[in-house]
């Protein structure tokens, strides 16, 4: 819808979980919430899509995932927000004045981040602009009476995000701090994209379903860790914890997003059967399509009070 400025305006926002590069699901999410492909482009006569972070990786089509939210947000009809893995692609596809990555990644990520790579075999200059058009990303979002992020929000986080930014796009500078990870702003990126984790205890062994050490867990950061166990603090981890009282040296301080503050999607936690609805003002939108869940998404129409009600899915294609 047009109004007499000229500009689009909106009846509602489509917030899309962690796509993956699951693009055939991306498509018939798109299709089940009304969206149609007109001149190359998805869109819907009255709605926007926002796309909450990790559209990259993992999954078969990471590039036809990135040209079809590239062609929506610069044609006006979607927002973007920047997760982890796109930092990662960010990071691994731009080099230093070594010539260097200036993300030297574990051998897991790097298969990955390898798998993109191949998607554009012969194409090295379009796989450059995707790069250069991601580092143009912002990491958070704010409408009226919603706040969007990857993984976490912090007020202090998101102020020195966005004056370290200033506007503009990731500089290379920034990059190398954020994967160095020794600054202040380094370490807002990181908690705005990968949420709170904590180091588990030296003599805490525990291992995931692969048989791997795991060193730290990720928690709900929206309540107050005082007096929790590990399983009552833990979220989106994929192994067991232990229910006994975390330890306060464990514990570190972080800004608690409480009731009291304005309602807020992210994804990011690979949450399955627990993705939707958490609190009145909080929705992990993260089905976990990479690991046989489903691509969820939330109609929010303005309300202030999140309603699992909202959510929709669209199931893996087999």
């Amino acid at each position: 819808m047009i109004d007499n400025t000229g500009e689009r305006v909106y009846e509602g926002l489509d917030i899309i979980g962690d796509i993956h590069g699951y693009y055939d699901e991306l498509i018939d999410l798109l299709s089940a919430m009304g969206y149609h492909k007109v001149g190359g482009v998805w869109q819907h006569p009255l709605r926007c899509a926002v796309f909450i972070g990790d559209f990259v990786s993992r999954g078969p089509d990471t590039r036809g995932v990135l040209e079809t939210i590239r062609l929506m947000t610069d044609s006006g009809f979607a927002y973007a927000v920047l997760g982890n893995h796109e930092l990662n692609m960010i990071g691994y596809f731009t080099n230093g004045k070594d010539g260097r990555a200036l993300y030297k990644p574990p051998e897991s990520n790097k298969k990955q981040l390898d798998a993109i790579k191949a998607q554009f075999t012969g194409e090295k200059p379009l796989l450059k602009s995707y790069v250069k058009w991601l580092r143009t990303l912002p990491f958070s979002l704010e409408f009226n009476g919603l706040r969007i992020a990857h993984a976490y929000w912090s007020d202090a986080h998101i102020s020195l995000i966005s004056d370290t930014l200033a506007g503009g796009k990731l500089k290379k500078w920034m990059i190398k701090e954020i994967f160095s990870g020794k600054s202040n702003f380094a370490h807002a990126v990181r908690q705005t994209t990968r949420g709170i984790e904590l180091n588990l205890p030296d003599n805490l062994i525990i291992k995931d379903s692969k048989n791997v050490n795991r060193k730290n867990f990720r928690i709900k950061w929206w309540e107050e860790p005082d007096g929790k166990t590990f399983r009552e603090l833990s979220f989106g981890n994929r192994f067991l914890l232990p229910d006994y009282t975390v330890p306060q040296q464990v514990l570190q301080p972080f800004e608690v997003y409480n009731e009291s503050k304005p309602a807020f999607i992210f994804g990011h936690y690979c949450a399955g059967q627990d993705a939707g609805v958490l609190k009145e003002n909080l929705c992990c939108i993260d089905g976990c399509v990479a690991n046989k869940g489903k691509l969820l998404a939330y109609r929010w129409d303005g309300e202030r009070v999140l309603t699992p009600a909202k959510v929709t899915s669209a199931p893996v294609v087999v």
